[in-house]
């Protein structure tokens, strides 16, 4: 679908760019997404972006705090029973479309208009058949320029409760039962477990590709290294004694976007 989108808007779109996408190639997210949660409502989020992660005190409700959390393209969010996102690009949003395995919505120029900001959209997401699944949020914004943009936001959720420790492109990471790695494809990961786990067979992501995802293997069934495939890709583990459950998705990029 995001690929589809892409061809189908640059059919339209003005010939000026300032870098020529192909839209067979799978480009790196770089969308950036900013949410605020009360503390006082639900807790602060113990999670891997905890250096990303901000107190912002409102000044007309002095009795909460908010906890900003800072994502560029892609990430975890804390489990929410609905989000309320802004959504960060480097230039105009002439066409949005978010998606899930349940919803496809789509709108023109939604920074345009009395009290907006060009490149910022808030998003309103409230997960219904999706919470609990395999089941990621898609964002895309398409520029008349060609500066288009991506990003990829995955949620925890109390189904998901087995902790990992992750080696995701030189950063050092620890998840709280869903975990998200994107770097260059054909780059080597790693995700720990505190116990030995067993792994289901790997799902493949929405995009079309020629190679299906690989099964992740491991020694001694609790670290798995792994060559990030050309593609998205969703994994899931169970603790062989705590029965708890980890997901796992990976995004393996072929290219960067050149912004200016």
């Amino acid at each position: 679908m995001k690929y589809l989108i892409f061809i189908l808007f640059l059919t339209g779109c003005a010939s000026i760019a300032p870098q020529k996408l192909n839209p067979s190639v799978y480009y790196k997210n770089d969308i950036c997404f900013t949410y605020q949660r009360d503390i006082s409502k639900h807790g602060e989020a113990p999670t891997w972006y905890r250096n990303k992660i901000k107190r912002v005190p409102k000044v007309f409700k002095r009795d909460k705090i908010y906890q900003e959390i800072e994502i560029c393209g892609s990430g975890v969010l804390p489990f929410d029973d609905s989000y309320n996102v802004r959504v960060n690009h480097s230039a105009n949003m002439n066409f949005f479309a978010m998606n899930t395995c349940h919803r496809e919505i789509t709108t023109e120029n939604p920074d345009r208009g009395f009290f907006k900001k060009d490149g910022q959209y808030f998003v309103d997401y409230k997960p219904t058949m999706e919470s609990g699944k395999a089941c990621p949020l898609f964002v895309a914004t398409y520029n008349r320029e060609g500066k288009h943009g991506w990003g990829v936001l995955a949620f925890e959720h109390p189904r998901f409760k087995m902790k990992s420790k992750m080696q995701c492109n030189g950063d050092e990471l620890e998840f709280n039962g869903v975990s998200l790695c994107e770097s260059k494809l054909g780059l080597l990961q790693k995700i720990e477990f505190p116990e030995e786990v067993v792994s289901a067979e790997p799902v493949n992501g929405s995009a079309e590709r020629k190679e299906p995802c690989p099964k992740l293997s491991s020694s001694d069934n609790k670290t798995f290294e792994f060559i990030m495939p050309p593609r998205e890709c969703i994994y899931g583990f169970v603790g062989k004694t705590s029965k708890q459950l980890h997901k796992l998705y990976t995004i393996g990029y072929e290219e960067l976007i050149v912004r200016e």
